[in-house]
């Protein structure tokens, strides 16, 4: 499957070219593996059933987190979180090594889908069947009323 951004993208956001052809391999296999995780969270492929791509058709807000988190594993390789010099100290939370993506990105993502808002869960397990009616007295002397046993 198509990587839903390009080298020449990456490139662009780093400012610079990649130095080597072992460089510009890492960078297309970080791109494959970013464009899985968000085809996961948009739940689209952008490939017709007969195989047809169609990376026009790829919203730029998906392209935009593919990208933040290709920028991200080649930043910080390691996924350091904390570095001090001295006096100077500076820590990130929720850094992981490779690519990720955050929570904001997940969101993005859905909301580039139209994946927001209200949805219907289903709340019973298969079909329901009645299994036994079992009249039941309450505590207060009142006529008997019904009480199926569902399973």
């Amino acid at each position: 499957m198509f990587a839903l951004a390009t080298v020449k993208d990456v490139e662009t956001r780093l400012g610079r070219k990649l130095a080597s052809e072992a460089e510009t391999g890492r960078v297309v296999a970080l791109l494959d593996d970013a464009s899985a995780l968000v085809r996961d969270v948009a739940g689209a492929t952008w490939v017709d059933e007969d195989g047809t791509e169609h990376p026009d058709r790829v919203p730029p807000t998906i392209r935009y987190v593919v990208l933040r988190a290709v920028d991200r594993a080649i930043r910080n390789p390691d996924g350091f979180s904390a570095e001090s010099d001295g006096d100077y100290s500076y820590q990130r939370i929720g850094v992981e090594p490779g690519i990720y993506l955050t929570p904001g990105e997940e969101r993005a993502i859905r909301r580039a889908m139209g994946r927001t808002g209200l949805w219907t869960q289903r709340v019973e397990r298969g079909d329901l069947c009645v299994a036994d009616t079992i009249w039941v007295r309450d505590s207060y002397g009142q006529e008997p009323f019904p009480y199926d046993v569902w399973y």
